[in-house]
């Protein structure tokens, strides 16, 4: 799949089901709820929400304790867990799992700095890792 292929005129949701009790959800399920769960497309939308987010700077991504250790791991053995987030990576599945967020904030910050589906974000290497250790919170 093509950047932003199958992805025009979408509109960012997610299931109230998918959202713990503080309004968090990871980019993944709102990748799926978005595009109703087809699976090549929530890859190449979680792929552009990562992309997106790294570029700006976003920095209320949260990730459990155990799941920042799991990237850490992945990341010392296979560097491309922070440097593979094309559409057709399942790279991203892997990041995008453990990346949440505050669904409405979220939204507001999509809508605000004019996020769009079929744009290609594509954050350099050094600024991938720079956001996920110093802008992601642990906890």
């Amino acid at each position: 799949m093509s950047v932003g292929e199958g992805l025009e005129n979408i509109e960012i949701n997610a299931t109230p089901e998918d959202l713990d009790e503080d309004g968090f959800v990871s980019l993944w399920n709102i990748a799926s709820t978005t595009v109703e769960g087809d699976q090549e497309k929530t890859r190449a939308l979680a792929s552009a929400f990562l992309g997106f987010l790294c570029k700006k700077e976003c920095d209320f991504v949260v990730v459990s304790t155990s799941g920042a250790e799991y990237l850490d791991q992945w990341f010392e053995k296979d560097n491309k867990i922070l440097y593979a987030w094309k559409p057709d990576s399942e790279m991203v599945d892997v990041v995008a799992q453990h990346a949440e967020v505050p669904f409405i904030a979220f939204k507001s910050f999509m809508e605000n700095q004019k996020f769009k589906s079929t744009a290609n974000y594509s954050p350099r290497r050094i600024d991938r890792v720079e956001w996920f250790e110093n802008k992601w919170n642990v906890g």
